[in-house]
């Protein structure tokens, strides 16, 4: 049978050249592992690596060899803060890309570098964080709350309180409380007067001359001459507004006299006219009697005169159409 030979074991030199290929070898592995992918550059040597390449860019012809070379190892880069980020390849392998273009490319970014020194981020940041935490966009605020703070801020400039810094001093937190209500009062009463007087508008245009009829239904005239001469009265004593009443009631009369309205106290004014046929040639006439006489009675201009004496022509004008008969056709 035969004998297994054992292959004789090298000797201690042996041991020690073969440990330290060993180790020659592992080395860089270890040091890869340790520090990453690659070691982030400083931004001073990136900066150094985009003004080589600059260089390479500027030279006649432009190695985009070099520039390329130049920019390889800043896959990542330290900022001044001492955040580390990754960048992406300034100058890819793309053949599309052109020297021109690389160019521009590393100029941008050596002048972003050169800017960024004169750049306040942290500061601008620190004013951002101030701002933001704020009341304003920390809870909603109504327009009462936003008036009443910007009115504190306004009087504690005016009324400073050096004991307790950062607190409204209590004479301007009074002040504050005062000038809000009279505030929410102010609103309130100008609020009730538009309403009243929309109000007002409202029921004027509804009642019509119904407030006509109750303010002297008992008392009116029974034709459209008793009419006449009771408006005649009023004028020579001065009462005008009573007059333009007259001279109304004496048109609605005639209307009815004549047969070409009925006098209903139900109708307000406007209902009145409507009844009047529109061929008829009372209508060109009794419209304007009908808006003067809501212009004069509900008060938004006191007769004078003047406007008895028009308003009187063209009661007589309507009276005198009345007795004529409706228009058919065009006139030629």
């Amino acid at each position: 049978m035969p004998r297994l030979r054992r292959l004789p074991l090298p000797g201690s030199r042996g041991h020690a050249v073969l440990l330290a290929v060993l180790l020659c070898l592992l080395a860089p592995l270890a040091v890869r592992a340790q520090d990453g992918p690659e070691a982030a550059l400083p931004l001073t040597e990136y900066r150094a690596a985009l003004q080589t390449a600059h260089t390479a860019l500027t030279a006649n012809p432009p190695d985009m060899d070099a520039a390329r070379n130049a920019l390889a190892a800043a896959e990542s880069i330290v900022l001044r803060s001492g955040a580390t980020v990754d960048m992406t390849p300034l100058l890819s392998d793309d053949a599309s890309l052109t020297a021109a273009e690389s160019l521009a490319r590393v100029e941008t970014a050596l002048q972003q570098l050169d800017e960024s020194v004169s750049d306040r981020t942290a500061e601008r940041l620190s004013v951002l964080d101030t701002v933001l935490a704020g009341p304003a966009f920390q809870q909603s605020e109504s327009l009462l709350d936003r008036l009443r703070r910007w009115l504190a801020e306004l009087l504690a400039r005016f009324f400073p309180d050096t004991d307790m810094p950062g607190t409204i001093n209590p004479a301007a937190s009074t002040a504050v409380e005062v000038v809000g209500w009279a505030v929410v009062a102010v609103a309130a009463i100008v609020l009730l007067l538009l309403l009243s007087r929309w109000l007002r508008t409202l029921l004027q245009a509804f009642v019509g001359d119904a407030t006509l009829a109750a303010a002297g239904e008992a008392g009116d005239p029974a034709t459209a001459a008793e009419a006449r001469a009771a408006a005649g009265r009023s004028a020579q004593e001065g009462d005008y507004r009573g007059a333009v009443r007259q001279l109304y009631l004496a048109a609605l009369l005639t209307l009815q006299e004549q047969r070409i309205a009925s006098r209903d106290r139900s109708l307000t004014n406007r209902e009145v006219l409507a009844r009047v046929p529109a061929e008829h040639p009372t209508r060109e006439h009794l419209q304007p009697i009908v808006e003067v006489f809501d212009d004069v009675w509900y008060g938004v201009h006191e007769p004078d005169d003047a406007t008895f004496t028009r308003y009187q022509a063209e009661v007589d004008a309507l009276q005198r159409s009345a007795t004529q008969p409706p228009r058919t056709g065009d006139e030629p």
